[in-house]
């Protein structure tokens, strides 16, 4: 394993002499189709949600790669990791999202790290994976921190995030059971190209799926934006860029004040391909009517992953004797996820941790009002990656818990 990954270093075009465009298509394409398997286990019976699926495809990326036997293949189901994606793919893409901290305008930050309890010794292949692939830093778990293991890692959490998560494990999360935690965070601060003027913000009724309604404030403009319009579908969606247009926010809006029921059920069919919103559009002055929101999940993993096919990573059958010689098994995965859109842009951020233990005014202008439920999605155009995803249905409700 380690010889192929020297070689994708040397000659990024892969063993296979794949492009480099095939290897992040079948990546970005891998995330999608997971965001998408996600969607329908978290969604369900949220008012609100909020998620980052390269997040957590990451983390678990790093545990998937000590994985062996059934394990192995569980997780290669459930992460939409055929056998045509290998080492070289996820290295070929982090070197492009590493790119991506270059964007002037926006702030995008990718970290990963990895804790050990001190009497644990990490395989030295394992080692290298991480280290040169996710460049992720190494470790020991805190175990006579004052204030407890956790208050180290939630500081590293809280430094790669610019505090936007504070506070994400809580107290006696971490026991003397916790052989190894993988944690990615993902920070992400664009302004728009089109900043909205807080002056015109104001508030006006947004329409709840039952029909009842509610206050919050609105950002209004007209501004040329990429917009497309599906009576057949009953969607429309919308593209608002931050600057050098590389990474947007997508608004999928329903036609009817209750129809986001309906495209979810869409979205749930394995069928369906994703990318299908973010491409057709077409540019036209747009008067934009918006909610300002923010929105913070905090999200266990675990139920929803063992829905997915990965079950036995769970238990006692598991089998991650890539990452040590000893028995492995993952013991919970959460994830906190905050977005907050307002008049100059975008602040998103998303920490996701992966435990294992012991098995022990224009007149051609047309409107596009988002003033009922809707899907959101913050995305690179460049490698057709989702970063964040989710749907508000009501504003008044901010912080989110999904077990």
């Amino acid at each position: 394993m380690i010889v192929g990954f020297a070689y994708s270093i040397s000659d990024q075009s892969g063993v296979h002499g794949l492009s480099n465009e095939t290897e992040i298509h079948r990546l970005t394409s891998a995330v999608s189709m997971f965001s998408n398997g996600l969607y329908r286990t978290l969604a369900v019976n949220a008012v609100n949600i909020v998620y980052s699926p390269f997040s957590i495809h990451t983390a678990l990326s790093m545990a998937y790669f000590g994985a062996r036997e059934e394990t192995e293949l569980s997780m290669q189901i459930t992460l939409r990791l055929s056998k045509f994606i290998s080492l070289e793919s996820h290295f070929v893409a982090f070197d492009l999202i590493n790119d991506i901290t270059q964007v002037d305008h926006t702030q995008v930050y990718v970290a990963n790290g990895m804790w050990l309890n001190p009497s644990f010794k990490v395989l030295q292949d394992y080692q290298e994976v991480t280290s040169v692939l996710y460049n992720a830093v190494s470790q020991n778990i805190d175990f006579t921190s004052p204030d407890g293991p956790e208050t180290p890692i939630n500081s590293w959490v809280a430094n790669q995030t610019k505090n936007q998560i504070t506070s994400f494990l809580l107290p006696n999360t971490i026991s003397l059971d916790t052989r190894l935690i993988l944690i990615n965070t993902l920070y992400f601060n664009g302004t728009w190209k089109s900043p909205f003027d807080g002056a015109f913000t104001k508030k006006d009724t947004f329409t709840l799926s039952n029909g009842s309604q509610i206050e919050t404030d609105f950002m209004m403009q007209t501004e040329e934006y990429g917009v497309k319009f599906s009576a057949a579908e009953g969607l429309d969606v919308i593209r608002i860029p931050f600057k050098k247009n590389r990474f947007a926010l997508y608004i999928a809006l329903p036609r009817s004040v209750s129809g986001l029921n309906d495209f979810e059920q869409k979205l749930m069919k394995e069928s369906f391909d994703i990318n299908h919103l973010f491409t057709d559009l077409e540019k036209t002055f747009v008067n934009l009517k918006m909610p300002k929101f923010k929105l913070t999940a905090f999200i266990h993993l675990t139920r929803s992953l063992k829905g997915l096919g990965m079950a036995i990573a769970f238990g006692p059958k598991a089998d991650f004797s890539g990452i040590c010689d000893r028995d492995l098994f993952i013991s919970d995965v959460v994830q906190k996820a905050t977005i907050e859109v307002q008049e100059a842009g975008v602040t998103a951020s998303a920490v996701s941790v992966v435990l294992l233990n012991d098995i022990a005014f224009f007149e051609s202008s047309v409107d596009f009002y988002v003033d009922h439920p809707f899907m959101f999605f913050l995305r690179d155009d460049d490698t057709e990656l989702i970063l964040f995803a989710g749907k508000l249905t009501d504003p008044a409700f901010t912080e989110i818990s999904v077990d």
